[in-house]
């Protein structure tokens, strides 16, 4: 099976993260996505959204666009906000083998994005960012 939807829009609150988390659990599951990936999947696009919710809006009003397009071969998730240009796949890869106190503060949600997805591609469009993840699922 497949769910291909036409996707979201939710305002860019804290707030709005449930909504996103109901919509990725429905697509998920029509697509027979096993659930340990589907709850890796969705813990990674919660860490995106919330990183444009925390980040990318100075003020109040902003909206964030989630797609999900998934088989149980593949899931795509583009998600975009009209944010300033911010390219994640840009980050240094955080030290996950540093001391804590010699962490440099920051970049372990972009880490855990790279990390359960196969791909992380960043485009900004027409005054958008727009990030894709993409997860190729085994076919058991």
């Amino acid at each position: 099976m497949i769910c291909e939807s036409g996707g979201i829009v939710v305002p860019a609150t804290i707030d709005a993260i449930e909504e996103v988390a109901l919509y990725l659990e429905d697509c998920l599951e029509q697509a027979e996505v096993p659930l340990m990936e589907a709850t890796r999947i969705q813990l990674a696009v919660e860490e995106a959204v919330t990183n444009v919710v925390t980040h990318g809006y100075e003020a109040e009003g902003g909206q964030v666009s989630i797609r999900c397009v998934s088989s149980p071969e593949l899931v795509t998730i583009t998600i975009t906000d009209t944010g300033p240009a911010f390219d994640p796949t840009k980050i240094p890869p955080a030290d996950v083998t540093a001391d804590l106190d010699h962490r440099n503060i920051g970049g372990l949600g972009v880490h855990l994005i790279k990390s359960v997805m196969d791909e992380v591609l960043y485009n900004r469009e027409m005054d958008a960012n727009q990030l894709t993840l993409v997860k190729r699922l085994s076919s058991s």
